[in-house]
């Protein structure tokens, strides 16, 4: 089969065929803390079950400023390349990858040593509070190569390679679950050997695309860094709305674990934590799809190819439609055997598990068109429509339901804080293409027609 490019013309089956790669690496990425989970929950026991997943959104809020850097600068890369500028594009991406790495490497001494009063900010009981330090110690000496994989996944992408990158993922989970396998169950080292294992987990991901990108005959590689202000800036600019839906999920589990243990107590986080490896997973195939986006969208705008553009936004909806329905669906039948895989161990928790996977799979209905919203503009380099999406759906919208909700229905609301903050962001969409139909489009095509 002939490999897809970024020239081609991407029908509903060309966006799934080029997105599966990306949909897989997703999928396997989100692995490595399900794997986590399943071992610390069966293997340690439910108190350090929830003192992992009080710990592990800062830990993420850090790692993504990788996926910032990585989304930014794949947008502004394709277009390069669209335009038949590959030195430039070489440029930017040494730039991102060097300035990532010592980024990735201040941040995590300053975690090591935080860690004790971020323990203490999630909400962290005396007895919880030194297996999240443990654990979040642990992974803080990976956090740069978390950040580059995190960069990487994008970048690959853009290189026309995302079949690295799923094997690449792939590798990374099958350590992971190897590595609990053997550190948790095994050797019983308890929270400290699943931290390892996922930290080793994030250096192979890490190191396999690095190794592809130094290779000069590659058409995208590393070269000299040089730093370029400007650059660097649009970079940081493009993938702004990445990474604060990133960092918005991390802060909304922070603050909905605490709103769990108010009105629930520390069961209400473990049942979250099931309602959020289930809705990780399949998430991941929107991810994956809008990641994949980025680098198609921006080739044609540096082509200027409006009717291009225009049918990767028609197609891309139709298709986050349909398996937006579809995971509903799935999702409703199969709460019960999930939540028992993680703790039937606990009847109440079961139940407490059940209801929240059914209450809060009805996000997806909406989740992924306007995941895929934001990633259109991001290939659009239009970074403040991106954001705007971005802040509504992963910040403003969850922060305000889970306030609202509880008070006006009760614990329940907590579960239906999710699907309301996606209407949230539907209207936020609609609002950014309104704006964009009216003012930039017209641009982008006034531009094309003397060259068509």
């Amino acid at each position: 089969m002939r490999r897809i490019q970024l020239s081609d013309h991407f029908t509903l089956s060309t966006i799934l065929l080029f997105s599966l790669p990306s949909i897989g690496m997703q999928i396997v990425d989100n692995t490595y803390q399900v794997a986590d989970g399943y071992f610390i929950s069966n293997y340690i026991g439910e108190a350090a079950f929830e003192a992992e997943n009080l710990i592990f959104p800062p830990l993420m809020i850090v790692t993504c400023v990788g996926l910032m850097f990585g989304t930014g600068a794949s947008a502004l890369i394709s277009k390069e390349l669209g335009e038949g500028r590959h030195k430039k594009a070489n440029e930017i991406l040494s730039m991102a990858v060097s300035v990532l790495l010592v980024l990735g490497v201040l941040l995590s001494v300053a975690l090591y040593f935080l860690l004790p009063s971020i323990a203490h900010w999630v909400g962290a009981s005396e007895t919880l509070a030194p297996d999240c330090v443990i654990y979040g110690r642990v992974l803080a000496f990976f956090v740069p190569f978390q950040m580059l994989s995190m960069a990487f996944h994008p970048l690959l992408i853009t290189a026309e390679r995302p079949g690295l990158g799923l094997v690449t993922t792939i590798a990374n989970a099958i350590a992971n679950i190897l590595l609990d396998w053997a550190f948790v169950a095994g050797f019983g080292w308890g929270m400290r050997g699943a931290a390892v294992a996922t930290g080793l987990a994030w250096t192979i991901s890490a190191v396999i695309p690095l190794v592809y990108f130094a290779n000069q005959k590659r058409s995208l590689h590393l070269t000299r860094p040089t730093l370029i202000p400007g650059d660097l800036g649009q970079t940081m600019y493009n993938g702004a709305s990445e990474m604060v839906d990133a960092v918005a999920y991390a802060i909304i589990a922070l603050i909905y674990n605490l709103q769990m243990i108010r009105y629930l107590g520390e069961s209400g986080v473990g049942a979250y934590a099931v309602s959020e490896y289930v809705s990780g997973l399949f998430s991941a195939v929107f991810y994956g799809i809008s990641m994949s986006i980025v680098p198609v969208v921006g080739y044609h705008l540096g082509k200027k190819n409006v009717k291009e553009l225009h049918s990767l936004r028609r197609n891309g909806f139709i298709l986050m439609a349909i398996f937006g329905f579809a995971m509903t669906g799935l999702c409703l039948v199969l709460a019960g055997p999930i939540s028992r895989f993680f703790v039937g161990y606990n009847e109440e928790l079961t139940a407490l598990a059940i209801q929240a996977l059914r209450l809060i799979c009805l996000s997806f209905l909406l989740g992924g068109i306007t995941t895929y919203a934001s990633s259109y503009f991001t290939g659009l380099n239009q970074g403040s429509a991106s954001l705007a999406i971005a802040v509504v759906k992963g910040f403003i919208g969850p922060l305000a339901m889970v306030f609202l909700l509880p008070w006006l229905f009760g614990p329940v609301g907590l579960w239906l804080s999710t699907p309301a903050s996606e209407i949230m962001a539907l209207c936020a969409v609609l609002l950014c293409f309104l704006w964009w139909n009216r003012n930039e489009d017209r641009k982008v095509q006034e531009e094309a027609a003397p060259e068509t």
